[in-house]
């Protein structure tokens, strides 16, 4: 399902709904894209895990995390090893209930986004306490019904966070919205675009969307100066008919500014960058997904 990065591997993590014998994470080489290898017992027993829904790159060179939705913990896996189980697991507590994503900071707290908040990201510390909340939602003309729950599902997307921590991205697959959040100002800028419809009532604790709708934002990750936004533009009849689900990268400065669009050849669903090798690596979303490898255009490297 998604494709990240650590040192000289990717880390490829699968869906949830595969069988409990297989493992979650597959640790690939990028100078050769062999098989390194996996990661991840499936359960909820000390040091396993239930999903591999987001990846933390942490602050050690030779480790990686991954927060697990489902089990609401964050596990630590090492990449210099083969073992499987994690090596460390830091477990929600009561206070981050609601909490479903999750990042670290580099003033060793949590930043988060909340299923029914007031705010867009909430700021926590490791004993589930709330230091602040940042950004407030704003609201739909004419659609008074909708709550902080359902301005969340709105809202939801791909959560991710700069290798350095300075800056976060929220990407709306519901609607054509990307949120650059400075975590050292506390500043948010916001890029929209022109694509936003909803559909049915927003009354009854759920949102309707129409089916015919394309989706938005698929995957993002960051450049050194660059955010590279994978959009897709695809509603619900197309993927499941044609195997398609994003074949275009919107290239942004990290203020937002756009400057570039890259068309790919082949639909993925997920994508990771390195400017140092010049690649875009995504997972594609054929009968039989593989990784795909983009060359990055010379002139954005400049950038």
């Amino acid at each position: 399902m998604h494709v990240n990065q650590k040192s000289d591997y990717l880390i490829i993590s699968e869906i949830n709904r595969i069988p409990v014998d297989k493992p979650l994470i597959h640790l690939i080489r990028k100078k050769d894209l062999s098989y390194f290898t996996s990661k991840g017992i499936t359960g909820f027993g000390p040091n396993e895990i239930t999903d591999a829904e987001l990846f933390e790159s942490g602050f050690s060179d030779s480790t990686f995390w991954v927060y697990s939705s489902i089990s609401k913990r964050m596990s630590e896996f090492s990449i210099l090893d083969t073992g499987r189980n994690s090596i460390n697991e830091f477990r929600q507590s009561e206070g981050m209930y609601m909490m479903y994503n999750m990042y670290f900071t580099l003033d060793s707290t949590f930043l988060c986004i909340s299923a029914s908040d007031p705010n867009k990201l909430v700021e926590l510390n490791t004993k589930g306490e709330r230091i602040a909340g940042y950004g407030t939602w704003e609201k739909i003309s004419g659609r008074s019904e909708l709550d902080d729950y359902l301005l969340s599902t709105l809202n939801k997307g791909w959560f991710r966070a700069s290798p350095d921590k300075r800056l976060f991205v929220k990407a709306s697959i519901f609607r054509d919205r990307l949120e650059l959040f400075n975590y050292e100002n506390k500043d948010f800028i916001i890029v929209d675009g022109p694509r936003f419809d909803i559909s049915g009532s927003g009354s009854n604790s759920a949102l309707i969307f129409n089916p015919e709708e394309a989706y938005g934002h698929r995957d993002v990750d960051f450049g050194k100066n660059l955010i590279y936004d994978l959009y897709g533009g695809f509603n619900e009849m197309e993927i499941r008919q044609n195997n398609v689900i994003a074949k275009t990268i919107f290239v942004l400065t990290h203020k937002g500014e756009m400057v570039a669009k890259l068309n790919l050849d082949q639909s993925v669903r997920s994508i990771t960058v390195d400017e140092t090798l010049g690649k875009i690596y995504g997972i594609t979303t054929g009968e039989e997904p593989g990784i795909a490898v983009f060359d990055i255009p010379k002139e954005l490297l400049k950038k």
